[in-house]
């Protein structure tokens, strides 16, 4: 196992913990996070948007697995994992980087098809994420799965 993929594991783990200040330390000041909301977000509003998720979905999971090195480079590295993110919301949640208005508590559940996620790794830290589009992903799909139709996000 590389550094690189214990770098995105130990992030990971902090994110599915919810502990997001933890998770804060493994990213980069110029993070950016692309692919699963309509525009990239830094790492102010990618730390905003989850946070606001696990305010409405408390049992938000992200089922990381499958993680591997795609190449080492001095420069940097690329790694890939899949999440599967799924919960229960319980809660009404807001997301302000969007734009959205707040989102109603909805009592659905929701899991959303495997997603890849691909990390640039450069001196141990996560200087980008970005996740590829599938059919029902990223922060549409879920929104769809809770019954929410916001046009920005269409």
């Amino acid at each position: 196992m590389s550094a690189a993929e214990d770098v995105v594991k130990a992030f990971m783990a902090a994110l599915e913990g919810k502990n997001f200040d933890t998770a804060k330390n493994y990213v980069t000041d110029d993070f950016i996070f692309t692919g699963w909301t309509p525009q990239p977000l830094n790492a102010t509003d990618f730390f905003t948007i989850f946070s606001g998720l696990v305010a409405g979905i408390p049992n938000l999971m992200f089922n990381f697995h499958t993680v591997h090195d795609l190449h080492e480079r001095q420069a940097d590295s690329r790694v890939q994992a899949t999440t599967r993110i799924a919960g229960s919301q319980t809660e009404s949640f807001i997301l302000p980087p969007l734009g959205l208005p707040p989102i109603p508590q909805t009592a659905q559940s929701i899991s959303l098809p495997e997603e890849h996620w691909n990390y640039t790794v450069v001196n141990n830290k996560i200087a980008r994420i970005f996740v590829e589009d599938v059919s029902g992903g990223g922060i549409a799909g879920l929104l769809h799965q809770l019954g929410v139709n916001v046009p920005i996000i269409q």
